[in-house]
Formats: structure tokens, C-alpha cells, sequence
């Protein structure tokens, strides 16, 4: 049955998210072909104001970008499951667990998309902003540079970088079900709940970011960043192989991961026993 509500999921949400990752690549393509085109060949005021109109409009469509990914989280979850649709998907001979956990996996893999999606966008800008130099020539110490950066970092540095990665999406998900715990919290209040939940959901997430903090204090771990050494190249061998970095992160890992289960089971306990639709 799982299958099926994320095939449902799926199916409601493609529409907003594929037309949202359109006008982002469709921005980024002619605010790019704009500035190769204005740096090339014209340098008339008007194309001057129109390259500045494109900047504007394809820094407002990643930030929409941003704005519809966390509003499509919420309605989704909200109307779905808390409005009226919730008398349909209640009386469906699914568990509250599930009907969660199809709402988590959807919005993590939209997430993701997201961000696949506004890296994709970055990349077609640099290559088209980049498409009138003289690449040829640049190539060569374009590879040097690189061949010197994969020089200095050793295995530790990319099993650092790659670990540092399931950190950060462990957090989106442990985030994501905060939003979930958030709405169900701001379901109880019969007044006002939209803002109680915006309110529940920044308290929770303070008490998470105190606790953290605590927690490193008390295990006498302190968080480091391997991205602090990269502008003196000479020390990123050393930065990573310090192992207060990787005690620091599995730490951060085992509180994001417990934080998020606790998260998932108040949504679902609230969803199974506080549940009111009237």
C-alpha cells in the first residue's frame, strides 16, 4: 500500500515541481546567452537594463525555487492529511505510519531534486557566461589546478567530504519531519494553528540546535569544518586528518538521526491519538 501512496504523491506533486524546474533552467539560459551576448558584441544601455531584468528574474526563480520546495512540504502534508482530504486518506486501510512516511520520502526526494535542479541551473549559467574566452588556452592550467587540488587531498579529505554529505541529508530529512511534527502540533490549537505551528516549529528547532550544542559540549566534542581550510591549501591534508572532525560529525549524525525518528513518532502518535478533522 506504501507503493501506492507514493505513486499517488508522486503523480499530485510532479506537476508543480516539473514546471518550477523549467522556468528555473528556461532563467538560466537567458540570463546566461544575455550576458555572453552583452560582453561579446552589445553594449547598448537597453541591453544593459535588460541583462539587469534577467539577473533579477532568475535570482527571484531560485528563490521561489526555495519558497515552493518548503510550501509544497507543508500543504501537501497539511491539506492531505489535516484538511478535508484527510476524511478520504483516513479511511484508506493504510496506517498512520505509512501515510507519514509517504509524505516524508516524496518531500525528501523533491528536496533533492531541488537541489539537483539549482546546481544544473548554476552550471548552464558559468558555461554560457564562459563560452566566449578563449578556453583552449585556459585549459591547461584549468588541469593543473585540479591535478594539484587532488594532490593535496587525500582519502581522508573525500571520506570526510562524502561523510559530510550524509550528515547534511540526514539533516534535510530530520528537518523535513520537524515541518510534520510542527503542522500536527499546530493542528491542536483551534485558533490561530498556521501560526502556532510556524511558532512550534522554529521552538523545536532551537531546542534541537541547543541540545546539539550540549551534547558536543559533554562528549568533549567541538564541530569543525573541513570547507574552513580551503583557502590555505597547505592545510586541508591536516584539517582532515584531525579526528576531532569525525567525532564531531558522528556526533552531529547521531543527534540528526535521533532527533528525526523523534520527530516521525510525535507525527504519528499526534496523527493516531489527538487527530481532529472537525
Amino acid at each position: 500500500m506504501l507503493k501506492k501512496l507514493l505513486k499517488y504523491e508522486f503523480r499530485a506533486t510532479a506537476r508543480t515541481y516539473g514546471g518550477m524546474y523549467l522556468a528555473l533552467l528556461a532563467a538560466s539560459v537567458l540570463f546566461g546567452g544575455s550576458v555572453r551576448r552583452w560582453n561579446g558584441t552589445t553594449n547598448s544601455d537597453a541591453y544593459s537594463t535588460l541583462v539587469g531584468l534577467l539577473s533579477l528574474v532568475y535570482t527571484a526563480v531560485i528563490i521561489g525555487t526555495v519558497v515552493v520546495t518548503i510550501m509544497t512540504i507543508v500543504q501537501r502534508f497539511y491539506r492531505n492529511l489535516l484538511g478535508r482530504e484527510g476524511y478520504l486518506m483516513h479511511t484508506l486501510p493504510v496506517t498512520e505510519t505509512q501515510l507519514v512516511t509517504s509524505k516524508l520520502i516524496s518531500s525528501t526526494v523533491w528536496s533533492l531534486c531541488s537541489i539537483l535542479a539549482a546546481c544544473l541551473s548554476f552550471g548552464i549559467l558559468a558555461v554560457l557566461m564562459m563560452s566566449d574566452m578563449d578556453l583552449l588556452e585556459q585549459l591547461p592550467l584549468m588541469w593543473s589546478a585540479i591535478r594539484e587540488i587532488f594532490a593535496r587531498c587525500n582519502m581522508e579529505f573525500w571520506g570526510a567530504l562524502a561523510f559530510s554529505g550524509v550528515v547534511s541529508f540526514v539533516r534535510m530529512v530530520s528537518a523535513i519531519a520537524c515541518i510534520y511534527a510542527a503542522c500536527m502540533v499546530g493542528h491542536q490549537f483551534k485558533n490561530h494553528p498556521a501560526l502556532a505551528g510556524i511558532l512550534s516549529f522554529f521552538v523545536m528547532q532551537y531546542l534541537q540546535g541547543w541540545l546539539e550544542k550540549l551534547l558536543q559540549i559533554g562528549t568533549g566534542v567541538y564541530e569543525t569544518t573541513i570547507y574552513s581550510a580551503v583557502g590555505d591549501m597547505g592545510s586541508i591534508e591536516a584539517a582532515v586528518s584531525a579526528l576531532g572532525y569525525m567525532e564531531s560529525a558522528m556526533v552531529t549524525l547521531g543527534i540528526a538521526a535521533a532527533f528525526g525518528v523523534f520527530w516521525f513518532g510525535l507525527t504519528v502518535w499526534l496523527m493516531r491519538n489527538k487527530l481532529n478533522l472537525e
